[in-house]
C-alpha cells in the first residue's frame, strides 16, 4: 500500500471538531491551547460548542480547521512514532488553508509556526472579505471549461467579478466573487445544464481577484518565516505538482490565496505517483468524498477522531506501509 495524507480547508468546520482528539494526547491539547494564545480567541471553545456562525468567520475557521488537522496528525504521530519516515509515503496535499497543515506535517515548519501563519492569513482574508460583498458557490454538472465563459459574461454584465476558484472533482467546480456576479453566473450555469448550484459555508470570495491584496500582504509574512526542506513531497494547489523546494513553497504560501485550487488534478497526480490510499486528517469527510469521484478505485479514510486514527494505524501496519 502507498498512501497520501490530505488536510481539509475552510467549510469543513463543524461544532464538536477536535474535542476527542484533545483528550487523546497532550500534544493535541497543546495545539488548541496554542491556537487560543496566538489568536487571543477561544478557538478550542468555539470548536467544541460554537456557535457555528462565529466558528465560520474566516479568521476563526481557518485556525480552527488547521488546529484540528494538526491535532489529528499529533495523535497519529503518537500512535505511530517516526511518521515522516514511513516507507509508504507518496505525498501530502491540503485544500486551500489545509496546504499550510500539509507543509507542517511534511516538516517544513513546526505547529506553532503553522498556527501563526494561518492566524495572519485568516486576518488578511477576513479584512478583504469585509471590504466586498462576496461569496462562493459549488456548481454541479458543468466543467471549469464550460463555466469560464459564463463567468466572463456575468462579470461583464453585473459590474462585479466572478471566477472559477476550485476545480474540485468531475462535475464539481466552485465559483467565487462578487455576490451579484455569482447570481448572474449561477443563472447562466443553470440554463447551461448545471444540476445544482450550492452556496458554500465560507466568509468571503476566496481564491479570486478579491483576495489579491491579502495575497500581496501575506508575501512579507512568508518571506520572514523560516522554512525547512520537507521530508515528504507536497503537491501544490496552484500547480498540481509535487515539490520539496523551499522557495517554491514560500511562493505558494501567498500565491494560493488568490489563485484557483487545482484539486482534481492534484489527486490525479498523486495517483500517477502510485498512491492507492488517501487518508483525510481533520474535520469532516469532504475531501474523501471528492477523492471517490476523482479516483474511484482508490481507498479513502476520513480520520477526525482518535478511533479513526487508530484504524489508520492498523491499516498502515497491516499492509506494510508503516515499515
Amino acid at each position: 500500500m502507498t498512501f497520501a495524507l490530505l488536510f481539509p480547508g475552510q467549510a469543513s468546520q463543524e461544532i464538536g471538531m477536535g474535542v476527542t482528539l484533545r483528550g487523546a494526547t497532550a500534544e493535541a491539547d497543546r495545539i488548541f491551547r496554542l491556537a487560543d494564545e496566538i489568536t487571543e480567541l477561544p478557538i478550542g471553545e468555539l470548536c467544541a460548542h460554537g456557535p457555528l456562525a462565529e466558528l465560520t468567520r474566516t479568521h476563526v475557521a481557518q485556525v480552527a480547521v488547521v488546529a484540528t488537522s494538526l491535532a489529528a496528525a499529533a495523535v497519529l504521530e503518537q500512535r505511530l512514532p517516526g511518521l515522516q519516515g514511513l516507507s509508504g509515503w507518496v505525498g501530502v496535499l491540503g485544500h486551500s488553508v489545509g496546504e499550510i497543515t500539509a507543509m507542517c506535517v511534511a516538516g517544513t515548519f513546526d505547529a506553532e509556526t503553522a498556527l501563526r501563519l494561518v492566524a495572519e492569513r485568516g486576518r488578511l482574508m477576513e479584512r478583504d472579505s469585509s471590504s466586498c460583498d462576496g461569496a462562493m458557490v459549488a456548481v454541479l454538472g458543468l466543467t471549469a471549461q464550460e463555466l469560464a465563459p459564463l463567468c466572463a459574461e456575468a462579470s461583464s454584465s453585473s459590474g462585479g467579478i466572478v471566477q472559477v476558484a476550485n476545480l474540485n472533482a468531475p462535475g464539481q467546480v466552485v465559483m467565487s466573487g462578487d455576490r451579484a456576479a455569482i447570481a448572474a453566473a449561477s443563472a447562466l450555469a443553470t440554463r447551461a445544464g448545471a444540476r445544482r448550484v450550492l452556496p458554500l459555508n465560507v466568509g468571503g470570495p476566496f481564491h479570486s481577484v478579491y483576495m489579491q491584496n491579502a495575497a500581496r500582504d501575506f508575501v512579507a509574512t512568508a518571506a520572514r518565516t523560516p522554512l525547512a526542506t520537507p521530508q515528504i513531497p507536497i503537491v501544490l494547489n496552484t500547480t498540481a505538482e509535487p515539490t520539496t523546494d523551499v522557495e517554491a513553497l514560500r511562493e505558494e504560501l501567498s500565491a494560493q490565496i488568490s489563485l484557483p485550487v487545482r484539486w482534481e488534478e492534484s489527486i490525479h497526480r498523486l495517483s500517477a505517483l502510485g498512491c492507492d490510499t488517501f487518508v483525510e486528517l481533520g474535520a469532516g469527510q469532504v475531501l474523501s468524498g471528492l477523492v471517490k469521484r476523482i479516483a474511484p478505485g482508490a481507498r479513502t479514510i476520513a480520520a477526525g477522531t482518535p478511533d479513526a486514527v487508530d484504524g489508520v494505524v492498523e491499516l498502515l501496519v497491516k499492509t506494510g506501509a508503516a515499515s
